[in-house]
């Protein structure tokens, strides 16, 4: 009986936790203003300062919030290039 209870309450915890990830996931609107070309630019630039941030981050700690924003604005500029790139090779 106990090992049913335990099986039950680790199910409902396993449940539970990924309730909020996939709600994030879904939340998360990715809004492409930009040309394609202006979206590769920031991604290379985004990169370079990524790497910056991961440098200086494992030097000081204070910089990890900086290597999260540089992680999330590579997402969405790589959604961006990626949502973006067959449409303009399909107008041509």
């Amino acid at each position: 009986m106990a090992k049913l209870h335990t099986a039950m309450a680790a199910a409902a915890l396993t449940f539970c936790a990924l309730i909020p990830v996939s709600a994030a996931a879904q939340a998360h609107d990715v809004t492409c203003k930009y040309t394609p070309a202006q979206h590769a630019d920031a991604l290379r630039v985004l990169e370079a300062e990524a790497a910056k941030a991961r440098a200086l981050a494992e030097a000081n700690p204070l910089y990890e919030s900086d290597v999260g924003y540089y992680a999330s604005a590579l997402r969405d500029a790589r959604a961006c290039v990626k949502m973006l790139a067959p449409v303009v090779s399909a107008s041509r």
